[in-house]
């Protein structure tokens, strides 16, 4: 399949080349001290919490995807200029990339969960953040240090591999690796 590009014209191939990785967003919101998590209404993790987030589909940008998960699993509305960089994973297991972006708004906003995607959505500070029922991605990363980013500021970018992960920090240009193999 070709697309013709709106900005430049230029005709582009759509698809990736086969068996290349999907690509998936995530949207972590942040208002008022709280994070925006869903439950997940379907396989795998169902009935799990975790950000909403999708598959990024042919002729779309990272930024469009986030956007249109986001109001199709909430009905929360954001525009492209919101959403910052927060994490590249890359899991070849699953053949897939992630990319992670942060918004922060205003105001905790009314949500509206859409079934399939989201049997239930919530906002949950940092001292109700519900580890224990978040989906297995999630388990292993230090979401103080993403509640603590959101207070303070910081510009921290995560980067995940089968071989590690590390987070940049522009408080002092350092690179530190949270685990290696």
């Amino acid at each position: 399949m070709h697309m013709r590009c709106k900005s430049c014209g230029r005709t582009t191939h759509a698809e990736p080349p086969s068996g290349g990785p999907a690509v998936l967003v995530l949207t972590i919101v942040f208002a008022e001290n709280q994070m925006l998590l869903i439950k997940r209404g379907v396989p795998p993790y169902r009935g799990f919490w975790a950000p909403p987030g999708g598959y990024v589909e042919a002729g779309e940008s990272l930024e469009s995807a986030a956007i249109r998960e986001l109001n199709e699993e909430v009905g929360i509305t954001l525009s492209a200029d919101q959403l910052l960089p927060h994490t590249i994973a890359s899991l070849p297991v699953m053949n897939q990339v992630y990319v992670i972006f942060i918004a922060v708004l205003d105001r905790a906003v009314t949500l509206n969960p859409k079934l399939p995607e989201a049997l239930d959505a919530g906002w949950f500070a940092e001292d109700n953040y519900p580890i224990k029922e978040v989906w297995a991605p999630a388990r292993g990363f230090d979401m103080g240090k993403v509640f603590e980013r959101v207070r303070t500021g910081r510009v921290d970018f995560y980067q995940l591999s089968e071989d590690w992960m590390r987070v940049i920090t522009n408080s002092d240009g350092k690179i530190i690796y949270l685990w290696r193999r």
